[in-house]
């Protein structure tokens, strides 16, 4: 089959034309919300890790996780009355839900929860973990994103053991916030 070189510039027009309506379709379900929410309690849940007590951080963290969990209940509701997709919120949200249990599983069977670094490392990787099912699943970019920052834990984890938290805080949060915040800006 032959192609003459104007069908070939309509084909690319039409996959160009495609990947803007995708990228903007992204951009207004949420996606970005859910970063930058996740972004944002990474950076101060891994900063109080870092300079507050125990304690103090535990707590901290615990109140930016509820924080975190409504407003992705909030952003989820209210994207969900913007857009439509049967089916694929409730799989999305009963996926996550499963995750968390199984998370706090694997914690409580593995005794990790005794040793504050290395919780911390593992909450980062199993939820970049979901991340990268997501990419997988839903949508690829999350898979770097996922992958990215799972690579950068370790090496905090191994590199700066002392300073994990803080490059968590920074590397971690920052990048969630800066994807976030790049897809709504650029894809719209």
């Amino acid at each position: 089959m032959n192609v003459t070189k104007d069908e070939a510039q309509l084909s690319l027009e039409t996959i160009e034309r495609i990947q803007r309506h995708t990228r903007r379709v992204l951009a207004h379900s949420g996606a970005p919300f859910y970063l930058i929410i996740w972004g944002v309690i990474w950076l101060f849940g891994y900063l109080g890790s870092q300079f507050l007590d125990e304690h103090t951080a535990g707590m901290a963290w615990m109140t930016l996780d509820v924080i975190g969990v409504v407003a992705s209940v909030f952003v989820g509701w209210w994207m969900s009355r913007q857009m439509r997709r049967p089916g694929r919120d409730a799989r999305i949200g009963l996926f996550w839900l499963t995750w968390l249990v199984y998370g706090v599983l694997i914690v409580w069977l593995t005794g990790v929860y005794a040793d504050l670094s290395l919780l911390g490392l593992f909450l980062a990787v199993f939820a970049m973990f979901g991340y990268v099912v997501m990419g997988l699943w839903l949508w690829r970019p999350l898979l770097w994103v996922g992958v990215g920052i799972t690579i950068l834990a370790i090496a905090a984890y191994l590199l700066l053991p002392n300073f994990l938290d803080l490059a968590m805080a920074i590397l971690g949060g920052g990048t969630l916030i800066v994807s976030g915040l790049y897809i709504y800006r650029n894809w719209r």
